[in-house]
C-alpha cells in the first residue's frame, strides 16, 4: 500500500510572550504502512524554508519520528514526556535542538488521518517557545 496524497502540514509557534506564528503547507506527498507504522513522506517548498528538503514522518501509535534530508537536516522523535535531543543543520549552519512533547496524537488508518503533537523547542539550550504541529494525511 502506497499512495500518492495530499499532506497539509500546520504548524503554530507560541513565544513566551504569548505572540503566535502560523505556517500552512500544503502538498502532494506518499503514504504507507510498513511494519505497522505509518509513513509520510513530502518535498518542503520555499514556504517553510525548507526547499530543497525532503521530510518523513513515521507515525507509530505513540511515538513520531520526523525525519528532515536535504538542504536541511534534523532528526527528532516525539513520545509524550520523553525529550529528544538532536541537531539541525542548514546551509546557514548548524544549531543544538531540543523537544519536549508534551502531547502525541497519532489517529492514521489506511485512507489517511492526522498527527497532533505539541511540544516545547529549544535551540542551542534556549527555550523559543511552544509548537503545535498538525499533520493531516487524505487520499487523492
Amino acid at each position: 500500500m502506497r499512495k500518492e496524497v495530499l499532506v497539509t502540514v500546520r504548524g503554530t509557534q507560541t513565544n513566551d510572550f504569548g505572540e503566535q506564528d502560523t505556517i500552512e503547507l500544503v502538498t502532494m506527498g506518499s503514504y504507507y504502512l510498513k511494519n505497522s507504522s505509518y509513513y509520510i513522506v513530502y518535498n518542503e517548498t520555499e514556504l517553510s524554508g525548507m526547499e530543497g528538503t525532503v521530510t518523513s514522518v513515521k507515525a507509530e501509535a505513540d511515538k513520531v519520528t520526523v525525519n528532515r534530508m536535504g538542504t536541511s537536516e534534523m532528526k527528532h522523535v516525539f513520545e509524550e514526556g520523553v525529550p529528544d535531543e538532536g541537531s539541525y543543520v542548514t546551509p546557514f549552519g548548524q544549531l543544538f535542538t531540543s523537544v519536549f512533547p508534551r502531547k502525541v496524537e497519532v489517529d492514521l488508518t489506511d485512507v489517511g488521518g492526522s498527527i497532533n503533537l505539541e511540544y516545547e523547542l529549544a535551540l542551542d539550550r534556549q527555550r523559543i517557545g511552544y509548537n503545535e504541529l498538525c499533520i493531516t494525511v487524505k487520499e487523492v
